[in-house]
């Protein structure tokens, strides 16, 4: 995903780095988004706000680990 977005930059245009976010709300399936510039402490999606956390995954390859947000409680 991420090594897409930087090889694949509008002509002309430099592309800032993209990083994954999952959006984690207990046993329901993640959400994954794409966030280009930097990680924002806090992220608007759906009608809810979520929260950055320590956790992340892997994202494979060679791209940057996956950060975990969850619901603001």
């Amino acid at each position: 995903m991420s090594a897409f977005v930087r090889d694949n930059p509008p002509a002309g245009a430099e592309e800032p780095d993209a990083f994954g976010i999952d959006l984690v709300d207990g046993d329901e399936p993640a959400v994954r988004i794409l966030v280009r510039g930097e990680l924002p402490a806090t992220v608007e999606h759906d009608g809810r706000t979520w929260v950055a956390t320590d956790e992340t995954h892997d994202a494979g390859d060679d791209g940057p680990p996956i950060a975990v947000f969850r619901p603001r409680a």
